[in-house]
């Protein structure tokens, strides 16, 4: 089962170890309200809030689904400039799948905090969606995906 405080902890590191990713939230729309009052570090990661199931047809080996995701976004300035959207997007589809491809090697490695915070995480249901404008002028990707674990 995966730890919720892990998993924040997890996404925080990846934020603080990516050098393109400046800022990290959660997925609190206050929190974004207020740093779009004062200063959104651009590009960041904002942690979607997470969601789950179990499923357990034949009892033998029930599963925890987690529905899990995180958005990446950029400002900008004049939200007429679509050539600017396309070059935000672009890149942030970039740091995304960057993003992705460290979770799959952290799982693979059976890194530490990986085990804990995206334990059985499937590449497979991995899908992502252009967004924006979203909140004040910002563009992004938003990537979702499910950790599928055993049921402890």
């Amino acid at each position: 089962m995966a730890d919720i405080s892990s998993y924040i902890e997890y996404f925080r590191r990846l934020v603080t170890e990516h050098k393109e990713i400046n800022g990290f939230y959660m997925m609190d729309i206050n929190e974004i309200l207020d740093g779009l009052r004062s200063t959104v570090k651009y590009p960041a990661l904002i942690l979607e809030n997470i969601s789950g199931s179990y499923l357990a047809s034949n009892l033998d080996n029930p599963l925890e689904v987690i529905n899990g995701g995180f958005l990446i976004i950029d400002h900008l300035p004049n939200q007429d400039d679509f050539q600017g959207e396309v070059v935000i997007i672009d890149r942030m589809k970039q740091i995304g799948h960057q993003v992705i491809t460290r979770m799959l090697y952290d799982q693979l490695k059976c890194e530490l905090l990986a085990e804990k915070a995206i334990p059985g995480f499937d590449l497979n249901t991995v899908t992502f969606e252009v967004v924006g404008p979203v909140f004040d002028g910002d563009f992004g990707v938003l990537f979702l995906y499910k950790i599928i674990d055993i049921l402890d």
